[in-house]
């Protein structure tokens, strides 16, 4: 009996470590010091998210300009004009910019960086307050953020002829046939002159 105790335990624990394979790597929040270090993927404070032992408070309440990383007990507080921003326990990236009420979530980084961020809506008139997922980009990883607008595209590519084929409506569409956004696909693409030569 105790043979097959001893078995069935080794069985047990082969089986976790399957498991734990299967689903994936332990994940990671952390903070990411610089732009460069976002884009090389690397954590600042980081933190198993697997355990309880540290998290990241935002502090947005009241335009909270510091975050605080805690780890083991201890807290690391950051303005978060000094820091580019962090990743939380699913994995998401954020990028922190001047409005400190709320922080820009990188939901892509190609020709340009698209964001989102959930917003009230004012124009609601019911009861309660409404949120509305609202769309940001910037040229770079470290320029303004701008609200995703035809008119503010034009302002940071001005001339660009590429930008007449989209409207408003189209600019925060995501296509899934080229797996972008379409304002990053339409930025790919050469700029062609129309004009005809005599």
């Amino acid at each position: 009996m105790k043979k097959i105790l001893f078995l069935y335990a080794i069985f047990q624990l082969g089986y976790l470590e399957i498991y734990a394979q299967i689903s994936g790597a332990v994940s990671y929040s952390g903070v990411f010091k610089t732009q460069q270090d976002f884009k090389d993927g690397k954590l600042s404070f980081r933190i198993n998210c697997d355990s309880s032992s540290g998290k990241i408070r935002l502090h947005d309440f009241f335009s909270g300009k510091y975050v605080s990383v805690i780890q083991n007990g201890k807290e690391n507080k950051f303005s978060k004009d000094s820091i580019f921003g962090y990743r939380d326990c699913k994995g998401i990236d954020y990028r922190f910019h001047k409005n400190y009420d709320y922080e820009y979530q990188i939901i892509e980084d190609k020709s340009i960086v698209i964001y989102s961020a959930l917003l009230q809506d004012h124009t609601y008139t019911g009861k309660g307050i409404k949120m509305v997922t609202t769309y940001f980009f910037s040229k770079t990883l470290n320029s303004n953020v701008l609200p995703l607008t035809m008119a503010n595209l034009k302002q940071v590519f001005p001339g660009d002829i590429r930008l007449c084929t989209m409207s408003d409506k189209d600019i925060a569409t995501y296509d899934d046939i080229h797996k972008m956004y379409k304002i990053n696909y339409l930025l790919t693409q050469p700029v062609t002159n129309n004009r005809q030569t005599p």
